[in-house]
């Protein structure tokens, strides 16, 4: 069975039974990827990966916002890649910088106001490979680190 199948079969059957059967019929289907062997960890059920980092910090949304982009702008590279067409967009509960790099993954930066503290997830999809999503994660690890510098 593909993915979707499994993930239907078991929507159908958690429906009615459990909170959140949406997110348990993937996470069980995912689950049983890996097990079997179809998938490993952080790898999307389209052979790419995804990794991503947050870090609670003690600041305003805003206020981190404003040094997220001052950040990412004075950036030329990250982790030896240009970003492409970076971009910015804000709701009334998150803000985020996005960018796309030439293997085709794309990058977001989000800062989501928690009281008088704000969570920065940095989040990289579509990501050629693990190797590559290893050194990313460090990479954006420790650029959290910094950002969560007073």
């Amino acid at each position: 069975m593909t993915h979707k199948q499994l993930a239907s079969k078991l929507y159908d059957q958690l429906e009615g039974k459990i909170d959140k059967h949406t997110w348990w019929a993937q996470s069980i289907t995912v689950a049983y990827e890996q097990h079997i062997g179809k998938r490993i960890p952080g790898q999307l059920v389209n052979g790419l990966f995804e990794i991503a980092v947050s870090k609670i910090i003690t600041t305003t949304r805003g206020d981190l916002f404003a040094k997220v982009i001052k950040w990412f702008e004075s950036k030329p590279t990250l982790h030896d890649q240009e970003p492409l067409k970076p971009r910015t967009s804000e709701t009334p509960k998150r803000s985020t910088w996005r960018a796309d790099f030439a293997d085709g993954s794309k990058f977001s930066a989000t800062v989501e106001g928690v009281g008088e503290k704000s969570k920065l997830v940095l989040a990289h999809t579509a990501i050629p490979t693990k190797s590559e999503a290893d050194a990313w994660k460090l990479f954006w690890a420790s650029v959290a680190e910094e950002l969560s510098e007073t």
